[in-house]
């Protein structure tokens, strides 16, 4: 008896951080201004897509409630200016956030 096997092969494609968010903006500014192509459309969401499985931990906490505050923080914040990034003190590059009273 013979079996048959499907072998799926993942290609991969390499791009760099910086590379991928400038052709996501000029991509983006084209679809903005109505000019881009169907094509750089489906690029654009494309390129969104694999920029969204990177993810970061933000941590913000700003009123100090020892709950993780949402992404809504970036709104209240650029309008009140109640949170900003301060540099962290752990090797392991992430930032904290603090609290402006």
């Amino acid at each position: 008896m013979k079996e048959n096997f499907v072998i799926l092969q993942q290609k991969e494609l390499k791009m760099g951080l910086g590379e991928a968010i400038t052709r996501l903006n000029l991509l983006h500014s084209k679809k903005g201004r109505g000019i881009a192509s169907e094509e750089e459309k489906t690029e654009h969401s494309l390129i969104l897509d694999a920029l969204n499985e990177i993810k970061i931990d933000l941590g913000f906490d700003c009123n100090d409630d020892g709950v993780p505050d949402t992404v809504e923080i970036f709104s209240k914040s650029a309008a009140t200016g109640c949170c900003r990034l301060l540099p962290s003190t752990q090797t392991s590059g992430r930032r904290k956030t603090s609290s402006r009273r």
